[in-house]
């Protein structure tokens, strides 16, 4: 034995050995680790023990539950003996689902029914308080090394990859809990949800929502009560149902933090929902895509799109169901129904506005569009089934207008006019069929106040907007008439103002969803009408008070949209330009410079655009 071997033995790891988690030989004054590694060797000896408030207050910060997730990973993934344990296996178990409960079953309950209070008491089986662990989605607390090769493991890590929200909420109290909320306020964000998004995406039973929401005595104890899907569901709803009243101004500067707090509670449950690959599944990717379209860009809203219509494909839901299953509940086969055609909505809604290929052709879609089950549904699916349409026609209009393939059709400029004009009917005769039915319902009810001025799906100025931006989305440079003639380009640029007029209406009125779809379309807008500026089709001085109105357009989504604001900057040049056209009664001495100047702005608004990773559908080869 070796001087080496008969140094004083400690009772307790150095420092380094236990910061590096390597068996430490406790030798004194330096042990063979440190010693090889050329390190000073400390051994600080045991630790001191933490008193009951401190344990506390480490559990309320989620140490405890951080560390006791590090150990549950090393124990499952090898033991003493080098018997290792699969990782699909592992997550598998830590993410089923519980047993289902019993459901309440929908009866002829309106939305009144959301303020009511009943079913048995919690007061006996609340949970312990559970600590807010921040920054972290709560599969990502005990991640495997490797992603299983699994369907829902691999979206959960897809989501987790490109959603940014919900890893932190700023409603908490500086004890490290959540601060309380008013029964109030919960319904309020439900009622937004229902009155305003719910008819865009028709995809929630209501009646049967709405009578489980009324049966719940506490939000913020309803783990063991009631199914994961559908505590998302109910915060994911709040959370979107936030941000319309957000848009409306309904809320004081304090309230509008709950979005991001609903959003927070709803990923807590995300991992456990997506594990179970089914329509309820599909409910829950579907309300957080619509919440993800207020992040700044399509990327999360993409993806999660992507994902949905996979699952929706994957599970037959795009086809009619065969007469033999065709028999069955009526009200399941509606609602299977309804899950799809929101799945289509969203899906055609983020394609488009990205300008890129679909992931089904209309021509796969077998299942019959939405039918209302009672009287009650008659007005919200007319609302649906307007959406359903409007998407249709904005997806055959990129696919035989701007898609790769309609760029290749060897078409005389005869047949590819034919095909504008075609299209253009389509566009008009819904828009008329639309217009008369608007008409009809707010004729019935001239007083929109209360809750119905929340939701554009009412407004005639919103289908106006629409109508004009279907029409730029026709008539602008496309990949089958890459520069349109003279005429078009007048017709594209009176419609290129006309959007930015209604736009701004909305915008004044608060009924203008500040999300990047809809910024996405006003850059699309934008893009055409330099193109308009660029070969003089707009006529400089009428234009004006469009071209400000489009820089307030751009000002108005705020402080972290941040390329919204320096098109704005591009766009307010040339709001000055023109201004200044205006005051000389339009006598301008040097045109070659205003071109210049036109030309300037648009090579400055591209880069903007490309500078921020911004998806839109640029010309700039055809000017």
């Amino acid at each position: 034995m070796n001087d080496g071997d008969m140094r004083k033995q400690e009772s307790y790891s150095c420092s380094r050995c236990r910061k590096l988690k390597k068996r430490c030989p406790k030798q004194s004054p330096i042990c063979k680790n440190c010693q090889k590694a050329g390190e000073t060797c400390v051994y600080p000896g045991r630790a001191p023990r933490r008193t009951k408030r401190q344990l506390e207050e480490a559990r309320l910060r989620g140490e405890l539950e951080l560390a006791q997730a590090k150990r549950k990973k090393v124990n499952n993934i090898g033991n003493s003996d080098g018997e290792f344990h699969s990782v699909a296996a592992t997550i598998e178990s830590a993410t089923s689902l519980p047993s289902p409960f019993p459901t309440v079953s929908p009866g002829s309950t309106s939305a009144s029914t959301i303020g009511t209070s009943a079913g048995p008491s919690l007061a006996d089986q609340r949970p312990p308080i559970v600590p807010i662990i921040q920054g972290k989605l709560e599969h990502e607390l005990h991640m495997p090394d490797s992603t299983p090769i699994k369907a829902s493991s691999i979206q959960i890590e897809a989501v987790a990859g490109i959603y940014k929200g919900g890893r932190t909420t700023p409603w908490v109290t500086s004890k490290g809990t959540y601060k309380p909320i008013e029964r109030s306020l919960y319904d309020k964000f439900i009622a937004a949800y229902f009155t305003h998004n719910h008819k865009s995406f028709y995809m929630m039973d209501k009646v049967a929502f709405l009578n489980k929401v009324s049966t719940i005595r506490d939000f913020t104890s309803m783990d063991g009560e009631y199914e994961e899907y559908f505590i998302f569901q109910l915060y994911m709803a709040m959370a979107i149902g936030c941000t319309t009243l957000q848009r409306a101004e309904m809320l004081t500067k304090d309230e509008e933090g709950l979005s991001d707090h609903f959003a927070f509670l709803a990923m807590k449950k995300f991992c456990n929902v997506i594990h179970s690959q089914n329509m309820e599944t599909i409910k829950c990717l579907l309300l957080l895509g619509i919440y993800a379209l207020f992040e700044p860009k399509g990327v999360s809203s993409w993806t999660i799109s992507g994902l949905t219509m996979r699952l929706v494909i994957g599970l037959g839901l795009h086809r009619a169901l065969p007469p033999r299953k065709a028999q069955g509940d009526v009200a399941q086969i509606e609602l299977r129904s309804r899950v799809f055609w929101s799945a289509y909505c969203f899906e055609r809604l983020v394609a488009t506005s990205l300008g890129r290929t679909s992931a089904i052709e209309d021509e796969e879609i077998t299942v019959p569009p939405p039918q209302p089950l009672y009287q009650e549904e008659v007005d919200d699916l007319d609302v649906t089934n307007m959406m359903i349409s409007l998407r249709r026609i904005s997806g055959r209009i990129f696919k035989r207008v701007h898609s790769a393939s309609a760029g290749r059709k060897q078409y005389t400029i005869e047949q590819k006019l034919a095909v504008i004009a075609s299209l253009r009917q389509e566009i008009d005769e819904n828009y008329q069929l639309d217009k008369e039915k608007i008409m009809q319902k707010n004729a019935g009810s001239a007083d929109r106040r209360g809750w119905d001025s929340i939701s554009f799906h009412s407004s005639d100025t919103w289908l106006d907007m629409r109508h004009a931006q279907l029409h730029t989305m026709l008539y602008r440079p496309s990949a089958l008439i890459p520069k349109p003639s003279a005429d078009s380009l007048i017709h594209l640029g009176v419609c290129c103002l006309e959007a930015l007029k209604h736009t701004y209406i909305l915008c004044k009125k608060k009924l203008l969803p500040l999300n990047w779809i809809t910024l996405f379309r006003t850059l699309i807008v934008c893009n055409s009408i330099l193109y308009c500026l660029c070969h003089w089709s707009i006529d400089l001085v009428e234009s004006k008070i469009e071209i400000q109105q489009c820089v307030e357009i751009l000002r108005h989504f705020g402080e972290k949209w941040v390329f919204a604001l320096r098109c704005a900057e591009v766009f307010q040049g040339i709001s000055n330009t023109i201004l200044e056209i205006s005051l000389s009664n339009g006598q301008v001495p040097n045109m070659e410079k205003l071109t210049r100047e036109l030309f300037g702005a648009s090579d400055h608004y591209q880069e903007v655009l490309e500078e921020n990773d911004v998806d839109v559908l640029w010309t700039c080869d055809s000017l």
